[in-house]
């Protein structure tokens, strides 16, 4: 005799179960948690790499502004924007300009990286670094070193407990320059 709706051989057990499901979804959701750390890693990384090469710009431009004018180096010396920014010397160009009045020029152009030097306002202006500021030895002439540091946030997980830390970060440049 046949049972109604029934082939032999078939079992009741078809489908998934609630708890199969939950489990599975269990599953998707560690993995997914995974990528978004992943991603969150990736994403400091890649900031961090571009801080750095915005310090190596910043460091190249004030260096290569040092070598066309080797003979105003002392000018070019100090910690900026700490030490203030140079007013706007008035001359007309490097033709019109003594050496330290170009040096002076320079490092007014040049602190626009760190400080707004036109006076526009804090709503047009953005550091090219967070927090940066830089230091500009010329003692050792004919080595000049450039120290650019600035902060970042970075995560550690050394101790365990995931931290994020506020850390100070510097690219050194040193050239030879000779007036």
């Amino acid at each position: 005799m046949r049972i109604r709706g029934r082939s032999p051989g078939c079992s009741r057990d078809t489908g998934f179960t609630l708890i199969e499901v939950v489990i599975s979804v269990l599953i998707l959701l560690v993995g997914l948690l995974g990528v978004v750390g992943m991603q969150m890693l990736s994403f400091q990384t890649n900031q961090g790499a571009y801080f750095r090469s915005q310090a190596t710009y910043v460091a190249s431009e004030i260096l290569d502004a040092m070598r066309a004018n080797p003979t105003a180096l002392a000018s070019y010396d100090g910690t900026y924007p700490d030490d203030g920014v140079p007013p706007d010397q008035g001359c007309d160009g490097a033709a019109g300009c003594t050496p330290d009045q170009a040096a002076n020029q320079d490092l007014r152009e040049w602190s626009a990286h760190f400080t707004d030097v036109t006076g526009v306002g804090t709503a047009a202006f953005r550091p090219t670094l967070p927090n940066g500021r830089v230091t500009i030895t010329t003692s050792t002439a004919p080595d000049v070193t450039v120290q650019v540091i600035w902060t970042e946030r970075q995560f550690d997980d050394t101790s365990g407990t995931a931290v994020r830390e506020i850390v100070d970060q510097q690219v050194s440049l040193t050239a030879n320059i000779v007036p």
